[in-house]
Order: C-alpha cells, then sequence, then structure tokens
C-alpha cells in the first residue's frame, strides 16, 4: 500500500506468508501506536487476496507486493472490502443471544464484548462473499472483555480455513498468553529517522523539513504524516517545550489546572494534545539522559516515573479514559522531586 513508510521487512515477511497455499490463521501485531500496524494489517489483507499474486505450493521465489490495482487492493485499500472487516470496541458485529429482546447497543463500549465475539464466529463459519480468504482485524486486541477473549479462543484453536485473523495491540501482555500463543507474532517497531525522511521527501516535503519532522516523529510514521500535513503542530514545539520545562517546576494545583485545559483541549483537536505528549515524551528523555550522564540514580527514576506516566495516558486514552482522569494522573506522576520542593 502507498501509504505505508517503513517496516520493509516486516512487509516481506508478510508477502511471503501470504503466498503460501496455508498461510497462519492469526497475527499478533504488537507494537507502539502510530506505527503503522493497521496498515500492515490491510497490506497482508490485500497480500492474501490480491488477484495478482497467486499462491504458490512452494512459495514466491522472491516475495512481492500486492498489486494495488486489482479490484481486492482497491476495496480493501479504501476499507469497502466486504470480507475484510474490523472488529473493534463498539457494537460492530454484535449478535445477542438467541431470544435476548432486552440486549442493549453499545456504541460507546471501552471493551470488545462477547456479543461482538458471537457475531464473528457466526460470520467466519460461512464462506467469504468474494475474498481468497476473509480477514478480521482484532484493534486493539487487547480491549478484549474478559468474556470475549475464552469465546474468541476456541475460533483461534479451530479456524475456519478461508478465514484469517490479524490482532493489533500495542499492551500484547495484555492479551491471554493462550490466544497469543495461537498467534504468530510479529513485533512493529519504530521506522528508523531516516527513511522517515526519505519517505517524507518523496511526498514533496522540503528536505529541511522533512529532517526536522523526522526527528518530531520519534519513529513513528502516523506522526510524521500529521506533522507533515499540520505544520503548526510541528512549528508549536519550541512553545510546548517551553511549557514543559515550566510544568516541571509547578505545584500539583498548577498541574492539575494545566490537565484541565489538555482534556478541553483533547475534546477539540486531539492531534495538538498527541503533540504536546510527544513533548513531554521528549522532554523527559532529555532528563533521563542528563541524568545518568551525572550518575544522579533519584533523577533517573524520577524521569522513567514520568515517561511511564506519559506512556499510560496514551494508553488510558486509547481506552476511552476520562481525558482529565488520564491527564490528572500523568502529569502528577511527573517529577515528584521538584514538585515537593515547590510544594514545601
Amino acid at each position: 500500500m502507498s501509504d505505508l513508510i517503513g517496516h520493509g521487512p516486516i512487509r516481506r515477511e508478510l508477502w511471503t506468508l501470504a503466498a503460501r497455499p496455508d498461510p497462519p490463521h492469526a497475527l499478533l501485531l504488537a507494537g507502539p501506536e502510530g506505527l503503522g500496524r493497521t496498515r500492515l494489517a490491510r497490506e497482508y489483507a490485500a497480500a492474501l487476496n490480491c488477484e495478482a499474486r497467486p499462491a504458490s505450493l512452494f512459495g514466491p521465489a522472491e516475495p512481492t507486493p500486492p498489486c494495488g490495482g486489482c479490484r481486492p487492493c482497491r476495496l480493501i485499500a479504501a476499507g469497502t472490502h466486504p470480507d475484510v472487516l474490523l472488529l473493534e470496541p463498539g457494537d460492530a458485529l454484535c449478535r445477542p443471544r438467541a431470544g435476548e429482546s432486552s440486549h442493549e447497543r453499545h456504541p460507546n463500549s471501552r471493551d470488545i464484548r462477547i456479543c461482538q465475539v458471537r457475531g464473528v464466529i457466526d460470520l467466519v463459519s460461512r464462506y467469504p462473499l468474494e475474498a481468497r480468504f476473509r480477514v478480521i482485524v482484532v484493534e486493539p486486541a487487547e480491549r478484549l472483555g474478559r468474556e470475549a477473549q475464552p469465546a474468541l479462543l476456541k475460533t483461534l484453536e479451530e479456524p475456519p480455513p478461508h478465514t484469517v485473523f490479524v490482532l493489533v495491540t500495542a499492551a500484547p501482555e495484555a492479551v491471554s498468553e493462550t490466544i497469543r500463543s495461537r498467534c504468530r507474532r510479529i513485533d512493529v517497531r519504530p521506522v528508523p529517522s531516516a527513511e522517515l525522511r526519505a519517505a517524507l521527501e518523496a511526498r514533496g516535503v522540503p528536505p529541511d523539513r522533512a529532517a526536522a519532522i523526522a526527528e518530531a516523529a520519534r519513529g513513528r510514521p502516523a506522526a510524521a504524516l500529521a506533522y507533515a500535513e499540520r505544520p503548526d503542530l510541528l512549528d508549536d514545539r519550541e512553545r510546548l517545550a517551553q511549557r514543559c520545562r515550566t510544568l516541571a517546576q509547578a505545584s500539583d494545583s498548577a498541574r492539575l489546572a494545566h490537565a484541565g485545559e489538555l482534556a478541553e483541549r483533547y475534546r477539540r483537536d486531539r492531534q495538538l494534545v498527541e503533540a504536546e505528549l510527544d513533548s513531554w515524551e521528549t522532554f523527559w528523555e532529555g532528563e533521563l539522559r542528563a541524568a545518568a550522564a551525572a550518575g544522579d540514580r533519584r533523577a533517573v527514576r524520577e524521569a522513567l516515573t514520568a515517561l511511564r506516566g506519559v506512556a499510560q495516558a496514551r494508553a488510558d486514552l486509547l481506552a476511552n479514559v476520562q481525558p482529565r482522569l488520564a491527564f490528572d494522573l500523568m502529569l502528577l506522576r511527573c517529577g515528584r522531586r521538584t514538585l515537593a520542593s515547590n510544594d514545601a
């Protein structure tokens, strides 16, 4: 797919797997948000169903990408293929129990529920409408509910021959070990800065701008594309860095007030707030390097705690935790030594 940046070895692995007559029935794509995991899942679906890539008994001599021009490739790229489906929190594919007339819709659910898994099980019992392989993308897989995981496990243990599952997760440890053991795991890692820069230049971004974006994106193609589309996000970095320095020395009350502002802005412009989270990570990584160089173990621990706080805030937001609560916890975890001295 033309919108994918980097991940050359993973893509070649996916092309090779898709060319087998009996491809793996379940993959687990594990890695942080923004690396292109969903795009990789979509490319795998295209490789499985591309009309220009017939399966081979012995596999291809050289892995080749999906053509991008046949009907399956076009529909998958557009997100409209009837046999490539996304299982996500909400009520998509929901199938209540027979006779369960009181079942309420749950479009705002934070989890993937067992009623949705029932819908998937019913769906995969039938042949695909037109694809060689029906592909079910489960994202985020860590949001599979307590009852949903064992229900899905039964299908993963005895998968239909015409169905492939792709589980996408930023927290593989939150997926049950039994489900993970049924999947072929592929770890998706940050893209090197040079690859991001080259991809941006190929999209017409001036070299100097591309280099600055690649550095700010921190290995995440989604962030790089967002910075390229919205230059204001990148231009705001110095102001955000100064805000981080100020808040690192602020009292609890000042931090909580800023958490409220972040929550309000998050409702209006998520990309802008995500750029601020990037700045927090950059700031605390700098603090971590300085503390490590100085041999200050306490400061090292504080910086690591702050970075974990930012990572947890990202995870909480993905899990639909109230933004205000997520930002409160993040800011209160940052720089406890400075807070103690200022609050005294």
